[in-house]
């Protein structure tokens, strides 16, 4: 398939994504952070989605949270952390709003984790080549409260000047 046409699906998928009530989560990781690059960014996750369920909680919704991961060689270590963080919480405080351990299925048989391959196509696009195109088209759906990113973490390496929006917010949000 030409390069041109696959741009062209990648657009108007993110254009349909844009078009749904849908709340996105993703973490883009430099590996030289941390000796446990897979156990870092799922913790991140696990708390950041924990972080936006207790929001809707207070605000009177109470649902629970399940995550569904593609099919891979981490299914065991991340139902095992899951496990840890809900008992003993992460570095970041307690877990308390999930269902359930991850669930994992094959992303071809189901088209919601086909999108979620689309948002981490796009992170790696903006993160490890620098095209923020499809980035951008979605960006406005990642947890957020208005004004600082929730939903979208950046692990950077210490000193980075990275403009990505995660990197942005934070240098210019005071911190207490």
């Amino acid at each position: 398939m030409p390069t041109s046409k696959t741009h062209e699906i990648l657009t108007n998928l993110c254009r349909v994504l844009t078009t749904r009530q849908v709340v996105l989560f993703g973490i883009a990781l430099e590996k030289a952070t941390t000796a446990e690059p897979v156990a870092r960014a799922f913790e991140e996750l696990c708390s950041r989605f924990d972080l936006f369920l207790k929001r809707l909680h207070a605000q009177g919704n109470t649902q629970r949270g399940l995550i569904i991961f593609d099919k891979t060689r981490y299914e065991t270590r991340l139902q095992t952390l899951l496990t840890e963080y809900r008992s003993g919480g992460t570095r970041f405080g307690g877990v308390k709003n999930f269902a359930d351990v991850p669930l994992f299925a094959s992303s071809a048989a189901t088209r919601l984790l086909q999108l979620a391959d689309l948002v981490a196509y796009a992170l790696f696009r903006r993160y490890e080549r620098g095209d923020t195109r499809l980035l951008d088209m979605i960006i406005s759906k990642f947890d957020s409260d208005g004004v600082e990113i929730h939903g979208l973490v950046h692990l950077a390496a210490a000193g980075s000047t990275c403009t990505c929006p995660y990197c942005v917010t934070r240098r210019l949000l005071p911190r207490t």
